[in-house]
Order: structure tokens, then sequence, then C-alpha cells
């Protein structure tokens, strides 16, 4: 079973990248966006919420909290976006390799005769998948990527590796 190629729910640069690769047989969009990063939202969120308090109740504690939430978003800012260019926004599977592209432009790519292993890793609940090539270059697969199920039982079968056991 293969992702199948829905190229209009991509983000243009994306579709493009995409569409220029010979023998596409999956692509996975990563479904969340660079503001979903609780790093970002945590802290406009404490902004928001003490300045509506403030101004209902005023008091110098409310403001002095939402100055420094805001100061801690903006200091934020940089650390959510060195993570966001290195996060794929699309992982394309070929017939010969995997590639992981971030809004068009290509992160890592790794043939399917080198990758030896596809391994999980849950750290406190976030589950996020490795596809590892024989000289630990890896691409990381998090759990925001559409339908990763079969992005993995594709990736297994095209490297041929065996099947992820069933419980």
């Amino acid at each position: 079973m293969t992702a199948p190629l829905d190229l209009p729910s991509l983000r243009p640069a994306d579709r493009d990248a995409v569409s220029a690769l010979p023998d596409v047989i999956g692509i996975h969009p990563y479904t969340a966006h660079w503001f979903n990063n609780a790093t970002f939202v945590l802290p406009v969120l404490a902004t928001i919420g003490t300045l509506i308090a403030w101004a209902a109740a005023g008091g110098d504690e409310l403001l002095g909290i939402s100055i420094f939430a805001a100061v801690v978003t903006v200091l934020m800012l940089p650390l959510v976006r060195l993570t966001w260019v290195h996060t794929p926004t699309v992982i394309a599977l070929t017939q010969d390799r995997i590639l992981a592209l971030h809004q068009g432009r290509q992160l890592k790519s790794l043939t399917w005769t080198d990758v030896v292993a596809v391994r999980k890793q849950d750290t406190m609940g976030n589950i996020r998948w490795y596809i590892v090539a024989q000289d630990e270059e890896y691409i990381s697969v998090e759990g925001e990527i559409a339908q990763i199920d079969i992005l993995l039982e594709t990736a297994r079968r095209l490297a041929g590796l065996d099947p992820e056991p069933q419980d």
C-alpha cells in the first residue's frame, strides 16, 4: 500500500519540488506549522491572557507578567525559526530513495539500498521515527507527518526490511 499522491494539499514550493521528482510513489506532508510549536504558543497565550486580565482588573503584577511573557515570546522566535527550517514539510518516497523536503528545499535523501533500520523513539509520549542508513545518517519522521503508518510500511518494504512485528 502506498500513500495517494495528493499534490494539491502540499505547500506550493513542496508541490513544485515533488512534481520534479522521478518515480514518486508516496508523499507525506507535515500537518503542523511553525506556529504550532509550544515554545512559541505558550508565551503568546500567556501574553494575551495576562493582557486581557490586566485590562479587565488592572494591577501592575498582571502588566509585568504580560511584558515578561511578550519578551519570552520574542526571544523564542529565533529558536522556533531555527527548528522550523530543519523540519521536513513533506517526505517523498520514490522507487530508489526517501527525501525530506522543507518548502521545496531538500534537507536529506537516503537511497533504499543504504537504509538499514526504521527505529522508533518515544520521548515522554512524543513518538518519533528514524529511517536510518548504514552510515548512521537518518531522516527523522515526526508524529505530525500524514499517513505515517503507510510511510513506515512502505519504507520498510522498499528498503527490504522485515515488516514491523504486530502486537
